[in-house]
Formats: structure tokens, C-alpha cells, sequence
């Protein structure tokens, strides 16, 4: 009898045990987990965002049935800082990468706990789809199982000295979403995180024909296949002030939007096909803006500045777990935070080395206080950065110390510098700024060591084309263009100005920090039909001043001339205050030590 008795018991502790166990919460099921960057993708130009034009229904519909913040910033003005804050959640200062990249970099950067490092860690399959080389391996390699990237042919040492029209003209949406679309088949019945990084709408502005559907009378037959003076017509018009051929770039851009939204949208139905649209979360956003001759006086297409079109970029979240769909946030909020928002959205802790906070609050409605100030910064060609709160915006150069603030509120585009006229706020933003420096970046000639150790010899020529990466930059208006290669000008053109009192200028600037002591030459041909200059001051900037060289254009039309040698130059600026024509035709800088 004791014996059934104790046999009872534990046969009824044992159902006891069992039936808790039934009424345990299953562990709750992971969400996939979906980093869609559109490349270059600068926010206002969505519809979604204030575009007037139709440009992007299926990022439209996404920020519809999701969350919008509509004052998100990024922390980095061009591809490699940028995606390196995404996947470390910390500021280029911080991880490193603020030039283009070198295996010197490497010291710094891969002592960095990465994003994809912690989702593989917790149990998910990880790959990356990569149409942007600059955004490649070295960047974003590491932590991903499965890793497909568009292949480009090798570049040579300087970005100016190559016809790069042909390499980024291809379109490349079409191949990374057949990668990504097969590769989702294949590994659907288990937790993913990817990365799917667009190309599109990066320049060249070049929508295919059935997607260039916003023209005018604005050169309705010209569109956009490069950077030298044949393919890069249109960025040549703008530069010299053509309203028309801005509005026409403005258009194929947003062609080009148009284009790699029909791509998301092809992903996102994807998704709902293979029955994965209610358990994957998709973080839609872009590493950063465009330029586009937004700026007078700032003539480029380009994105190597820290203005509001180059910084502000989407950042949409669909598919998360208790949203209110339609949300928009208005709170200042940056891509520092977006390696913990992601991390939470999948129930993961982030790293203790992330600089940033999660938004999942904000985009739950829990708080609506964001971040107080947001801050960016780049290294490339002007050492800049920025800070800007709800409504000021500071922008600071590391070279110059000179200051630009802006009132957000009541000037959005930035036109008007307040700095002198408001030396409070000025001085309240510095003094944030200059905490935040002290705090991320390193002592101004440790910082000098760093960019000579990362590039090693260089030898580059800046031409008067419009390449990636505003090497020059014409400032004021009544600017001509030559284009008759009989003249002798480099590259088969030139553009010219007449004299006046120096307020029009050319600067010619180096895509990366040039420390070292360098030779200095200009080149120049000829202008058969205007008098040019005999005195024509040639400005070099450096770290210990400035030095005016005066140049004759009469002698020696299609040779170099040497300028000087210099240390740690900054820049070579030509203004007109001469006693005839000035010709811009191109630069050259070698290093010697």
C-alpha cells in the first residue's frame, strides 16, 4: 500500500510538472529582420517625404502601414563612414573608417563588435546583398554567412583619373534582388537578417526610358551617363547656372527613385508570396542625400558636404510588432541609433559599444523626446562637423574654423549664414560640438598621423569635370564653358570667367586629407578669342596659411606649371581678380615625402 501511495504521488507530481509545462508561454517566434538601404536617396525626394511627384508608391505604402520619422539624420555625408556606423552603431571618429578605405583601417575597425556579428550570435541566418563597392567587404563583411556583392573592374589610384560613366551606369537592382529573392527561398523556414543594399538612385541619373516620367521642356532629350564633359552635360549646364538643365537633373532623379522603388516593391511582394510579410520587419533607409545644385552657392551634384539635402535621409520601419501604422515621428533622431533600434526589434541587446539609443519607444508611442542634438562630420576633402538641434543648425570646419548657422525653422534650404548675427546660439552649439569632439575624435596631430598612415603615397589630378566628389567647385554666377579640344584644354574643355573683383572663385580640393609635403602644378590652354589674364592669383591653402602665386596664361598654354611645395595644402583657389580671362582647367598634386 505504501508503495501505491508513493508511486501516486510522484505519478501525479510527474502530471503536475507536465501540466506546467504545457501552460508555459512558448518562447515567442523571431522575426526576420530586413536593412534595405536605397543608396544616395535623399529623403525629400520621396513622395512620402513632400515630393509633389509621384516618385515612390512603394515606399509610400510602406511608410503607411509602418512608422516615418520625418527629421532623421545621417551621421556621415558619403558611403563608407555612413554604412561603418550602421553596423557598429558608433561615429566614424569612433570606428575609424572616415576615408576611403585601406588596409590600414583595419586596426581600428575590426575591434568593433558589428551588427550582423550579434544576430548570428543569437541564432539567425545572415547575408548581404551589396551594390555599392565603396560599401563592400572591409565595411560590412564581417558577421554575414552569405555574402553577394556587384562586382566592379579595378580603379586606379585617384577617382578623378578614370572614366567611371560606363561602371556605375549599369543598372544593378535587378541582379541584387534575383540574388536576394533566390536566396530567401532557400532559408525561409529559418530566422534571417539581411542586409540589401540598392545602388539606385546613386548618379548617374539614368532611369530606364519607362521610368523617366516626370519631363518638361527642360532638355527632355538629355539625360545623365557620367562625369566628363560629353556624358555629364547636364551636371556641366547646372554648374554654370542653367536653371533648365537643374530642373532636368532633378527630374531623372527622380526617374531613377521611381526606378529601385518598383524593386522594393518586387521585394516586398516576395515576402507576402512566400507567406514572410507578417513575420519580417523591414528597416527602410539610405546612407545618404544629394546635393543637386541646391545650393547657389555651392554648385555641385554631389554629397561631400554637411547640408540638410545630403543629411536627411528616409528611415521608415514596417512590420514591427506594436506600431500604430502611419506613425510619423517628428523627433530628432539620427543612424547612430540605428544598430540598437534594429537589435531591439529582434528582442537583442545591443552591444555596450553602441553610441546610440533604440527608437523602438518613439515609434511604439511611448516618448516623444528624441535625440536633443544630432551630430555628423566627414573627413574627405573639407574636414567638417556639424550639430543641430530642433531648430539651429552649426556647421564647423576642422581647416578654417570658420562657423555657418543656420535657422532651420524659418530658413529650411539654409541660404542665410546667421552665425555673426546670433553669437549666442553660435557659441551654445560650439560648445556642444566641441564636448562631442573632445569625447569621439582624436587630438588633432594624432588625428594627422592617422590620415597620413591610411594613405600612403599619393598622386592625384583634379580636373574641371564634374566627378564624384565636388573636386571643384565654382562659386558665383556668369560662368562660360570651352569645350573646343583645338584649344588645348585638359580633358577636352575648360570653363572661364572674365575679371572682376574676386568674388567668383574655382577651389580646387583633393578627394582625401593630403598630409605630407606636396608639388603643386596647374594646367591650363588656351582662349584664342578673349584676352586672358597675365596675373592670375592661384591661392594654396594650407595647415600653416595661404599663399598667392601669380600666373601668366599667355606663356606656356598646354603644359603643367609648377606652383610651389607645400605642406599639408587644403586646397588651390582661383578667383577673378586679374587683368583679363581666368581659366579653370585642372590641378595636379604629388607627394614627395
Amino acid at each position: 500500500m505504501r508503495n501505491l501511495i508513493r508511486m501516486s504521488g510522484i505519478v501525479g507530481m510527474l502530471l503536475s510538472m507536465l501540466s506546467g509545462a504545457a501552460c508555459a508561454a512558448p518562447e515567442p517566434e523571431k522575426p526576420n529582420v530586413i536593412l534595405l538601404v536605397l543608396d544616395q536617396l535623399q529623403a525629400d525626394r520621396l513622395h512620402c517625404y513632400g515630393n509633389p511627384r509621384l516618385t515612390s508608391p512603394n515606399i509610400d505604402r510602406l511608410a503607411a502601414e509602418g512608422v516615418r520619422f520625418a527629421n532623421y539624420s545621417s551621421v556621415a555625408p558619403w558611403t563608407a563612414p555612413s554604412y561603418a556606423t550602421m553596423m557598429t552603431g558608433q561615429f566614424p571618429s569612433r570606428h575609424g573608417v572616415t576615408l576611403f578605405w585601406t588596409p590600414a583601417m583595419r586596426a581600428v575597425y575590426d575591434k568593433m563588435p558589428v551588427l550582423a556579428e550579434v544576430f548570428k550570435a543569437h541564432g539567425y541566418r545572415t547575408a548581404a546583398f551589396i551594390g555599392n563597392v565603396v560599401a563592400g567587404r572591409p565595411v560590412t563583411g564581417r558577421g554575414f554567412e552569405d555574402y553577394f556583392e556587384f562586382k566592379e573592374r579595378s580603379a586606379p589610384p585617384s577617382i578623378t583619373e578614370r572614366d567611371i560613366g560606363p561602371l556605375l551606369s549599369a543598372y544593378r537592382a535587378p541582379w541584387i534582388f534575383e540574388q536576394f529573392s533566390t536566396w530567401v527561398v532557400q532559408h525561409a523556414a529559418e530566422p534571417f537578417f539581411t542586409f540589401v543594399l540598392f545602388f539606385e538612385p546613386h548618379s548617374p541619373y539614368n532611369p530606364p526610358p519607362e521610368h523617366d516620367i516626370f519631363k518638361s521642356d527642360a532638355y527632355p532629350d538629355l539625360t545623365d551617363i557620367g562625369y566628363d564633359i560629353k556624358q555629364g552635360q547636364l551636371k556641366r549646364l547646372a554648374q554654370l547656372g542653367d536653371a533648365k538643365a537643374t530642373e532636368r537633373l532633378h527630374q531623372l532623379y527622380d526617374g531613377k527613385i521611381h526606378y529601385v522603388d518598383a524593386y522594393v516593391g518586387q521585394l516586398t511582394e516576395h515576402l507576402r508570396k512566400l507567406g514572410l510579410d507578417k513575420k519580417t520587419v523591414i528597416l527602410l533607409t539610405s546612407d545618404h542625400g544629394e546635393l543637386l545644385y541646391e545650393r547657389p552657392a555651392f554648385m555641385s551634384f554631389d554629397h561631400r558636404s554637411l547640408y540638410e539635402p545630403v543629411l536627411h535621409v528616409p528611415f521608415i520601419v514596417h512590420g514591427a510588432v506594436g506600431i500604430h501604422p502611419g506613425r510619423v515621428v517628428d523627433a530628432l533622431t539620427s543612424s547612430i541609433d540605428l544598430q540598437p533600434t534594429l537589435l531591439e526589434l529582434a528582442g537583442l541587446p545591443a552591444p555596450p559599444t553602441a553610441q546610440g539609443r533604440s527608437l523602438v519607444p518613439l515609434m511604439e508611442g511611448k516618448t516623444k523626446s528624441g535625440d536633443p542634438h544630432v551630430f555628423s562630420e566627414q573627413d574627405i576633402v573639407e574636414p567638417l562637423r556639424s550639430v543641430r538641434d530642433q531648430r539651429f543648425k552649426l556647421i564647423y570646419s576642422l581647416w578654417e574654423g570658420s562657423k555657418q548657422l543656420f535657422d532651420l525653422r524659418s530658413d529650411p534650404k539654409e541660404g542665410r549664414n546667421i552665425a555673426a548675427q546670433n553669437p549666442q546660439v553660435t557659441q551654445r552649439l560650439l560648445a556642444q560640438l566641441q564636448e562631442w569632439m573632445q569625447q569621439n575624435q582624436l587630438p588633432h596631430d594624432q588625428l594627422l598621423a592617422r590620415w597620413k598612415a591610411y594613405l600612403g603615397p599619393q598622386k592625384l589630378t583634379i580636373l574641371d569635370e564634374q566627378a564624384i566628389g565636388g573636386h571643384l567647385v565654382l562659386h558665383g554666377t556668369g560662368w562660360h564653358s570651352d569645350e573646343n579640344p583645338e584649344d588645348g584644354h585638359w580633358a577636352g574643355g575648360c570653363f572661364w570667367i572674365e575679371s572682376g573683383d574676386g568674388s567668383k572663385t574655382a577651389v580646387w580640393r583633393a578627394e582625401n586629407p593630403l598630409v605630407g609635403r606636396f608639388e603643386i602644378s596647374v594646367y591650363f590652354g588656351r582662349l584664342p578669342q578673349h584676352k586672358v589674364a597675365t596675373n592670375a592669383p592661384f591661392t594654396i591653402l594650407t595647415e600653416s596659411g595661404t599663399q598667392t602665386v601669380r600666373v601668366n596664361f599667355n606663356q606656356g598654354p598646354g603644359e603643367w606649371h609648377l606652383l610651389g611645395t607645400y605642406g599639408n595644402p587644403y586646397s588651390v583657389t582661383l578667383s577673378n581678380a586679374a587683368d583679363g580671362v581666368i581659366l579653370v582647367d585642372a590641378v595636379k598634386l604629388e607627394r614627395l615625402d
